[in-house]
């Protein structure tokens, strides 16, 4: 039982950490530092899934915006996921493939939203390991 417990808090935290992280990365606008979504593929692109064993336990494509980027970030997800057989992932990603070119211009795309979100997986790791000494 406490195994069940235990599987699922952690695939309760990586989905908060998952819905933080689509919210930071898709509400940042380039007046933040973020980008101008022209064709709105780039942001309808930002999604994240909650790996468990290469299998997806939850995850959060956009509902509004276009086909083209939920499509793109669907496959970058499952393509990842299989490299996962094993333990628990978050898949954090920008699916169309010129996010990184974007990044490189210094826009953020997902780079500072990751980065706050591994910050709340450090914390919730640690809350982990106290509890289930």
């Amino acid at each position: 039982m406490e195994k069940m417990k235990f599987h699922r808090v952690v695939v309760k935290e990586l989905t908060k950490a998952g819905k933080e992280f689509v919210k930071l990365a898709r509400g940042k606008t380039a007046s933040d530092g973020g980008f101008n979504d022209v064709t709105r593929n780039l942001r309808s692109s930002i999604a994240y899934a909650v790996v468990y064993r290469g299998k997806i336990m939850d995850s959060n494509y956009t509902n509004n915006g276009t086909a083209t980027g939920k499509a793109q970030a669907r496959q970058l997800i499952n393509e990842m996921k299989r490299q996962f057989s094993q333990g628990y992932a978050l898949l954090c990603v920008a699916g169309m493939d010129y996010a990184t070119k974007v990044e490189s211009k210094g826009k953020d795309v997902i780079s500072g939203s990751s980065l706050i979100v591994e910050e709340m997986l450090r914390k919730a790791i640690d809350k982990l390991k106290n509890d289930y000494k």
